[in-house]
């Protein structure tokens, strides 16, 4: 009897291995595009070519993801997607945000202790580190369940490869703006791999800045027949000489060709997907970058960049077939911090639509509380969504903070364009089940979040155009599309509207791996 029950165990063993074994994916790659306007999909349908972002949605399964919170931000969104989780629990607020017990503005992965790797020379910069993160990532879960898998995550900026890579990430690298190189930190390794230290010697970086910024149409054109033409021509050289830094080429499509180039020499140096332990390839394309909101939605350059994202996405679908395999991976495709109309757009169909100074609301803030507390350095730091009070100073006057934050939330509603506020008293005392209270409430964290929060409404935009700070940009728009291609994934399908939360134990489930436990999701595909 006991020899039967030990063959049965056996066969079923190998009946799992065999359906899961050989079937399950074997390379995962993550997609994440920062700044997108969804709408482009269909504003630019006639330019996209049939093997890039038209097989993703016509060969795989699209869902209408709700991030479920209300302020979505490069590196927030991208730590929601790779835990399963809410701000509120993976404690990623934001790119920055007030740390009350050391009295400064805690970058979100920046800590001391790590250095910058393949950097320039004899200038140690700060690196970075997904020390902030407080729950299992992706790659963190690949790893506790096979040790053998291999994380690998790519961006242009350092939060957005931090996050999607995770805490257990093999090697997480972004592009230094000072060499035009790319670049990790030491809490990888002590020194980058030997291919990349040869792959950073050659690199074209240059090539890109010399060639200029032109419509792909008009690559062949001699630039003086493309200026009568009036067409645009951006002279990035001439940029980078005034500026100083290779940083003008994250403001071109250039920038997602060199994170899709080095995808391919990764995988090919480092073997991803070639065994049964499946891998992970994290990659963050972005629009534009910091001048996402410099063009209108329908102009020249924006359907410019769209085109050339397509062909880079084509062009890596393609190697994947060729270096891993049809059937052998999956990918999946998202949208960060997606583009809102500017009042720009908005005002060409009438709309009443303006910017939000949070500047100019904080200057007023200031007056009135010392009107009403007498004066003092009441706020200690804000940003375009929330502000902090100093509580040290409250309680030494002896003034209630829940009345103060009521105070200041009455004197806000009043501005124009300012559709709610809420306060940090609200919010841990009050569960709001739904609305526009339950995605502010699932952005906030009771340690790193300010004590008041506000909305603007959907027509007005936060005007982030007096400084320069990625901080302070936000996105409203928490539905955007998801695209799942390949390995595990039914073709031709839609979801319909789903949880970002839910990805994450999806994606456990194509890979074979349990779902962790701490994320909050169910599986959808």
């Amino acid at each position: 009897m006991a020899r039967f029950v030990f063959l049965l165990v056996g066969c079923c063993v190998a009946l799992w291995q065999t359906s899961f074994g050989e079937n399950k994916s074997k390379l995962v790659v993550g997609i994440v595009v920062s700044h997108f306007y969804p709408e482009w999909l269909d504003m630019f349908n006639n330019d996209l070519s049939e093997g890039g972002l038209k097989r993703l949605m016509a060969g795989g399964t699209s869902f209408s993801m709700d991030y479920n919170y209300l302020y979505t931000q490069t590196g927030v969104d991208h730590a929601s997607i790779y835990t399963g989780m809410l701000p509120s629990d993976h404690g990623i607020v934001g790119a920055t945000w007030y740390d009350r017990l050391r009295n400064r503005r805690q970058n979100s992965v920046m800590i001391e202790g790590c250095t910058e790797l393949g950097g320039a020379q004899n200038n140690y910069l700060p690196g970075l580190a997904p020390n902030f993160l407080q729950t299992l990532s992706l790659g963190s879960v690949m790893k506790l369940h096979n040790p053998l898998s291999k994380v690998y995550a790519l961006a242009m900026n350092g939060d957005e490869a931090v996050f999607s890579g995770g805490s257990s990430a093999d090697l997480a690298c972004w592009f230094s703006e000072e060499t035009g190189k790319w670049v990790s930190s030491s809490y990888y390794c002590e020194q980058l791999p030997e291919w990349l230290q040869s792959y950073n010697d050659k690199v074209e970086t240059d090539h890109y800045v010399n060639r200029g910024w032109m419509r792909l149409a008009d690559e062949n054109k001699p630039s003086i027949q493309i200026r009568l033409g009036n067409h645009f021509y951006y002279d990035i050289a001439r940029a980078k000489r005034e500026y100083k830094t290779y940083r003008v080429l994250k403001a071109t499509p250039y920038a997602n060709t060199l994170v899709r180039q080095l995808a391919e020499r990764l995988i090919a140096e480092e073997n991803l997907g070639m065994d049964a332990d499946p891998d992970l390839l994290a990659l963050n394309f972005s629009c534009l970058d910091y001048m996402c909101q410099d063009f209108a939605v329908d102009s020249e350059e924006e359907r410019d960049m769209v085109i050339r994202l397509d062909l880079d996405i084509e062009t890596l679908l393609n190697y994947l077939d060729s270096k891993v395999g049809k059937g052998n991976y999956t990918v999946f495709l998202t949208f960060s911090e997606a583009r809102e109309l500017t009042p720009e757009d908005l005002k060409r169909v009438k709309l009443n639509a303006d910017y939000f100074s949070v500047f100019k609301a904080v200057a007023l803030l200031k007056s009135y509380l010392a009107l009403v507390y007498g004066e003092g350095d009441w706020i200690l730091d804000y940003d375009h969504v929330q502000i902090y009070l100093n509580r040290e100073l409250i309680e030494k006057r002896h003034i209630s903070l829940k009345e103060m934050q009521d105070r200041i939330a009455d004197f806000l509603i009043e501005f124009e364009g300012v559709a709610k506020v809420m306060t940090a008293y609200s919010m841990t005392h009050t569960s709001f089940p739904e609305g526009i209270n339950r995605l502010i409430q699932n952005s906030f964290s009771h340690k790193r979040s300010g004590d008041i929060l506000f909305a603007i409404h959907p027509t007005w935009t936060l005007d982030a155009r007096e400084v320069e700070n990625d901080y302070l940009r936000y996105s409203k728009r928490y539905r955007v599309p998801l695209f799942v291609y390949g390995n595990g994934v039914k073709a031709g399908v839609t979801g319909g509207v789903c949880q970002m939360v839910d990805l994450l134990p999806s994606v456990c489930r194509v890979i074979g791996i349990p779902v962790p436990y701490t994320s909050s999701g169910k599986p959808v595909f």
